[in-house]
């Protein structure tokens, strides 16, 4: 039965320190040296990494054939002593191989996933259908190959080890309130990739989290116009703005790009770059401007996504947003045409409390 979005997810059971967890590869093909990085920063951490037969795989844009990777994936899910399972990279490809998933061989083993970007639709279809939290965190090509920032690997650790409630403190504000529902989204491209098929989240009720990477303004204003569109954002309850490069911060030699394919990359640009954390200006004007029709609070600044630090967040599980309560950044003006007051950054932009 799946379950409804209005109730939680429930967490997995805790992985830690000593266990074997997968790593698995249903979307592009790693860079060899990115994925040692990274499985030894696994090992770093205490974990004993267990490969999909398809994880040093390459077939043009994809970590081998579709058939190939999902059998991969389902002879690395069907073992039991894993409590959890990691990504290589994100990239391209997870689509095509999403509707051939063995969910009922998932549900007989219930685990923590953990990735984000091109994984945002099998994440948000774990929620749903397994009715488990899902992570949206780093990938082992991605972050963990770059090194983890201390925040980010508290963030992992405490995810994997079940530990909630956690507060996230927010940078901005568009519209102040506060609302309380499961925590759902990821990288707009992908959620945006689903309308209109069956993979598409019910999103009533929830607090819709939203990042993405190397976006021009068009095409951001493009996604967030066809979500509105589509009605899905019509019975929200609130929305949070992660790392959302809206083209106008982003260096185009700063992109990351994972096995040479060009477009999304999987790794942040340094954490102490000024245009990690929030969106530019350009960004902020973009979204305000865009969603202005709608009443729900709406608050930026959440430290996860393409740029470091990308903190690990838990899919489905219950949240509470609490925007512009702090005297944080926010908008002068009505929904009419709302300007921007002490434009993006600074303390105060109020929290998202999770669990």
């Amino acid at each position: 039965m799946t379950p409804s979005l209005q109730q939680a997810a429930r967490l997995p059971p805790p992985a830690g320190p000593g266990d074997r967890v997968g790593v698995a590869a249903l979307s592009g093909p790693v860079d060899p040296e990115r994925l040692e990085r990274g499985l030894a920063a696994l090992r770093g951490l205490g974990f004993e990494p267990v490969l999909a037969d398809n994880a040093a795989s390459r077939e043009g844009l994809f970590a081998g054939g579709d058939a190939a990777r999902l059998a991969a994936f389902h002879r690395l899910a069907a073992d039991a002593d894993l409590p959890a399972i990691l990504f290589t990279r994100g990239g391209h490809g997870l689509l095509r191989v999403l509707p051939g998933i063995d969910w009922e061989l998932l549900r007989r083993r219930p685990r923590a996933y953990v990735g984000y970007s091109d994984l945002t639709p099998f994440l948000l279809a774990v929620v749903r259908r397994l009715g488990l939290v899902a992570f949206h965190g780093p990938l082992v090509g991605g972050e963990l190959a770059r090194g983890l920032t201390g925040g980010e690997r508290e963030s992992l650790l405490g995810a994997l080890g079940g530990r909630y409630p956690v507060e996230l403190p927010l940078t901005g504000w568009l519209r102040d309130g506060v609302a309380a529902g499961p925590l759902l989204g990821g990288c707009l491209s992908l959620l945006t990739a689903t309308l209109g098929t069956p993979w598409f989240p019910e999103l009533s009720g929830a607090l819709l989290f939203l990042e993405d990477v190397n976006e021009p303004p068009y095409r951001l204003d493009r996604m967030l116009t066809h979500l509105a569109l589509s009605g899905s954002l019509d019975c929200i309850g609130g929305m949070i703005i992660g790392h959302l490069d809206a083209g106008d911060a982003v260096d185009a030699t700063d992109a990351t790009d994972i096995g040479g394919m060009g477009g999304t990359g999987d790794i942040g640009r340094h954490p102490e770059s000024p245009a990690a954390g929030r969106p530019g200006r350009a960004g902020v004007e973009l979204i305000a401007d865009n969603l202005r029709g709608f009443a729900w609070p709406l608050a930026w600044g959440l430290e996860s996504g393409h740029r470091a630090p990308n903190l690990t967040l838990p899919l489905g599980m219950a949240a509470r947003l609490d925007a512009g309560r702090s005297g944080g950044p926010g908008l002068a003006g009505g929904p009419g045409g709302p300007g921007l007051a002490g434009g993006p950054g600074g303390p105060g932009g109020g929290r998202l409390a999770l669990g």
